[in-house]
């Protein structure tokens, strides 16, 4: 599959003065640098599948688990759930030898994705306390979809539409009156599922 020309321009800004060539070179690099970076973590569908099948299942019991065992019963629901989905990746990741190989990109990702969870964390729990979880499935698909943007355009396309139907959903589960959970499943099926799509058609391409 092949990548977009690196010419800088989803860098390049709204208003003022163009980026000098060397800017722009430099951004191509940076760029490069994250797509091998990347490759080497995009290597199986799999995890993908994982979270598209997991976390819309999450949200579609979350009612039916409140209403019989209450707040502790779904924050055990969610605990299992995001870590059987994380078990899963980290069995993919450490079966194509990447885990060993992790380098300082990866460990920078990694810190930039643990403060986004820590904000995640801290508005969740600000949103709990004014008595509004209802729109924490439209929060946390925001923050998803940003991370998901932001690496997607410096790495892999694919992430970057995934993050983008996440963000659509996340401003759908905010509108008033939205069923919030429903939406939620849905876009994370959409985006993991596209994702598993693009990472299985880039294995076949490469392997032709």
């Amino acid at each position: 599959m092949s990548e977009p020309h690196d010419d800088g321009s989803e860098y390049r800004p709204l208003f003022g003065t163009e980026p000098s060539p060397e800017s722009v070179a430099a951004f191509a690099r940076v760029r490069r640098e994250f797509q091998a970076a990347g490759s080497r973590y995009l290597v199986s569908p799999l995890p993908w599948l994982g979270w598209a099948a997991i976390l819309p299942a999450l949200a579609l019991s979350t009612p039916a688990i409140a209403h019989r065992f209450g707040p502790r019963g779904v924050l055990l629901l969610w605990s299992l759930g995001v870590l059987a989905g994380g078990g899963i990746e980290l069995a993919a990741l450490a079966r194509a030898g990447v885990l060993a190989r992790a380098g300082p990109l990866a460990s920078w990702v990694l810190r930039g994705q643990g403060n986004l969870s820590f904000v995640g964390a801290v508005l969740s729990a600000l949103l709990l306390w004014l008595d509004a979880p209802g729109a924490l499935p439209g929060l946390w698909l925001l923050l998803s979809g940003h991370s998901l943007v932001l690496l997607g355009g410096l790495s892999f396309p694919a992430l970057r539409r995934a993050g983008i139907l996440c963000q659509l959903g996340g401003a759908a589960a905010l509108w008033p009156g939205a069923p919030a959970l429903p939406i939620f499943a849905a876009a994370t099926a959409a985006a993991n599922l596209s994702l598993a799509g693009a990472i299985w058609l880039r294995r076949e391409t490469e392997a032709d």
